[in-house]
């Protein structure tokens, strides 16, 4: 954090297995209820549906969770399913989501990988990297033209054909057992956010997590 300014100086922050992405120039506060409604909705969705096995009800239960602190869902869902992929990941996620991406945040995911796998001991705490299976979620924050932050909520699992890896997957091409993409967008208007803001702190107080969050 910039004390003078309180504008979020890090690139993305690890939850668990979730890569939340910010923008620049993006107010820390702004982050900080992103990074919380992220925190509540991973705890619960976490405790209905695993998602490396249940990718599907996982998503939709944390968007549900969101959408219950008055966050808007979009209408349209993103659902890619291939059994026999081959390619990019990171390719194909940006084909699917463009409609719902910003440059900023693309610029965003792309930071926050590349200091992602920068961190070594970081980078092996995620799980799925040492196992055949690996599931991952991506949410890049950004705003929309009337000012409204928006959330796309990113489930990525794969099969991989090697059974470890020292690196992520998003712009290496390997041969893979299958891959999925799921993806939901939900957004919150400016005076939303300051209305929803204690309520979703006050919520977050009295809760336990079993993981934890690390700024990259």
């Amino acid at each position: 954090m910039n004390l003078k300014t309180g504008t979020l100086t890090h690139h993305a922050t690890l939850v668990g297995d979730i890569l939340l992405t910010g923008v620049g120039g993006q107010s820390k506060e702004d982050y900080d209820f992103a990074l919380n409604c992220t925190y509540i909705a991973k705890k619960e969705a976490d405790k209905q549906y695993n998602s490396n096995t249940q990718p599907g009800p996982w998503i939709d239960y944390f968007a549900d969770l969101l959408y219950s602190y008055f966050w808007k869902k979009d209408e349209m869902d993103i659902e890619y399913v291939q059994p026999n992929f081959s390619g990019t990941v990171g390719e194909v996620w940006m084909k699917l989501a463009r409609p719902w991406l910003s440059p900023e945040q693309v610029s965003g995911v792309n930071s926050g990988l590349s200091s992602l796998e920068a961190e070594v001991d970081l980078l092996k705490t995620i799980r799925g990297l040492s196992g055949k299976a690996f599931d991952f979620k991506l949410i890049p924050v950004s705003y929309n033209a009337n000012g409204d932050m928006e959330l796309v909520i990113t489930n990525v699992r794969f099969i991989k054909s090697t059974l470890t890896t020292s690196y992520l997957f998003w712009k290496v091409h390997q041969p893979m057992s299958q891959l999925d993409i799921r993806a939901r967008r939900v957004s919150m208007s400016r005076r939303a956010i300051e209305v929803r803001r204690p309520l979703v702190e006050k919520a977050i107080k009295g809760m336990s997590f079993d993981f934890a969050h690390y700024e990259i």
